[in-house]
């Protein structure tokens, strides 16, 4: 394996000079300012390579999988033609390995970005800030069967004890779209992109998912290009929307879809680390031949589902394990979240992608490949 480092194009706010100077050897990146179920031009994509400043483009993170696809929609055989566009301009530009994900309206979701931690560092977490939302201030209908006893009534008391800055920060953090999100809501835009899934059990978009598999995989095969699905970030349904790569189960059933080489993982240790009943190392170890990309990061998990992001070689995924069961791949990792440190603070920064909280964890993971190579 080897590292790579994300990187949001000219736009971000670490300009890629200072990505060389990490030691990434390769870089993560997508064409964010091609609308969602486009097609990405081979011009385009030359203009982003060359835009690299000598770092290969190893991953691209990500092609989204148009709302069209997910719902089955009669706009899903155009956008599923898109899709397989995309995959034949990337691989006749030398760009073979291709991150997606199939959650439908959110992204990796969180309810705070800069929770304030030991050592002056701020952390992303998860917490009952996403019920409160949920019950209180989108007022889901149906919501309350969605959440045990237990935590409908510690939410009702967190919602009671929230400040009016409290309520305006978890709804910003839940609406506005975070990096690699589509694109961003307001309350009443939020409600109507969630309302088609509020009819779409598991099985219907397990059915979906397996649609534009069909479609899109024997088409990477032909092209050499190896797909890679980010997992469920958090692994279960938020605000009642399916959600169905979250599990060992889900992952096995989802390669067993498409039973091709091109059909892969992208393995989050962070996403699937949020669940207390996912074996990291048991998921390297089975797929780890169908496994073609690498998020390395870290949760502290707490009561109720709540979950902290930690250090990359902190918390409750045992990251030597997992990297030790896939050492003897040559594909791609990233430091995937950093903290927000030294001059992090300073300098404007996409929430979770600091530059310096990245490169202590990217140093910190390269230790543990080195030290776990020379045994």
């Amino acid at each position: 394996m080897f590292p790579t480092w994300r990187w949001y194009g000219p736009q971000d706010p670490i300009d890629i000079e200072e990505v060389k100077a990490t030691g990434a050897q390769g870089v993560v990146t997508a064409l964010h300012h091609v609308p969602n179920g486009e097609v990405w031009t081979r011009e385009a994509i030359r203009q982003r390579k060359a835009e690299l400043a000598g770092l290969p483009w190893s991953v691209v993170e990500s092609v989204p999988v148009h709302e069209g696809i997910k719902q089955n929609t009669a706009a899903a055989p155009q956008l599923l033609k898109n899709f397989q566009a995309c995959i034949r301009h990337l691989a006749a530009e030398g760009v073979t390995t291709i991150c997606y994900n199939f959650m439908p309206v959110l992204d990796w979701t969180r309810t705070r970005l800069a929770v304030p931690v030991l050592g002056g560092t701020t952390v992303a977490l998860y917490g009952l800030d996403l019920a409160a939302f949920d019950l209180y201030m989108l007022a889901r209908p149906g919501a309350e069967k969605d959440y045990p006893e237990e935590v409908r009534a510690l939410a009702q008391v967190h919602w009671e004890g929230m400040t009016a800055a409290d309520k305006e920060e978890v709804s910003a953090v839940m609406l506005k779209g975070l990096p690699g999100s589509e694109e961003s809501f307001v309350m009443d835009t939020f409600r109507a992109a969630i309302a088609p899934y509020l009819h779409i059990d598991r099985a219907r978009f397990r059915d979906n998912l397996r649609r534009f598999l069909e479609a899109v995989v024997p088409v990477a095969q032909q092209e050499g290009v190896h797909l890679t699905i980010h997992p469920d970030d958090p692994p279960w349904s938020v605000v009642g929307l399916p959600r169905i790569v979250s599990t060992h189960a889900d992952l096995a059933e989802l390669l067993a879809m498409v039973d091709l080489p091109a059909n892969g993982l992208c393995l989050c240790t962070g996403s699937l680390g949020a669940r207390a009943d996912n074996d990291l190392p048991a998921m390297a170890r089975a797929f780890a031949d169908r496994i073609h990309f690498l998020h390395f990061r870290n949760v502290a998990r707490e009561a109720h589902g709540s979950f902290v992001e930690s250090g990359h070689l902190q918390g409750d995924v045992n990251m030597a394990a997992v990297m030790k069961a896939l050492l003897h791949r040559n594909i791609p990792y990233r430091p995937d979240h950093g903290f927000t440190i030294l001059d992090d603070r300073r300098r404007r920064t996409n929430p979770g992608y600091s530059l310096y909280g990245r490169m202590k964890g990217l140093a910190e993971l390269e230790g543990l490949r080195t030290g776990l190579q020379a045994r």
